[in-house]
Order: structure tokens, then C-alpha cells, then sequence
């Protein structure tokens, strides 16, 4: 589905669509903010695939350390 890059309403918040491809005016990256959810982030391209055990994308790396706050 094509979107613009604009914000629509989900449930106790805003849905943020932060990344859009230019090109194809497709939405790639979504997310919460931090007052309605600690860490909610929903990405179509693959961080996986550009980290290694040394340098971890930096989507891993700030999952863990907003998993580390709130533990």
C-alpha cells in the first residue's frame, strides 16, 4: 500500500511513519513515541542483514538498551 508521509491514529497514540522512500512514496519505517511505548518500532527493510557480532545495527543496539532501562 502507498502512503505519504504523514501520521495517522492508532489506539492510545499517533502512529509516526518516520521513514518513507522518496522514490516509491512508500513508508519503511514506523513508530510510537516514547510517551505512549517504550521502544515500538516497525521497519520493512532488514537491519539484520548489515549487523555483525561486533557492530550491531543500531535498531539491535537501542532495543537492548531500552530493554536495559526499563528492567
Amino acid at each position: 500500500m502507498r502512503l505519504g508521509a504523514s501520521e495517522c491514529k492508532v489506539a492510545n497514540g499517533c502512529l509516526v511513519m518516520s521513514g518513507v522512500n522518496p522514490l516509491l512514496n512508500l513508508v519503511e519505517i514506523v513508530e510510537l513515541p516514547r510517551e505512549v511505548h517504550p521502544f515500538f518500532v516497525g521497519v520493512q527493510f532488514h537491519p539484520e542483514f548489515q549487523s555483525r557480532p561486533l557492530r550491531p545495527h543500531p535498531l539491535f543496539k537501542d532495543f537492548v538498551g531500552a530493554c536495559l532501562k526499563k528492567k
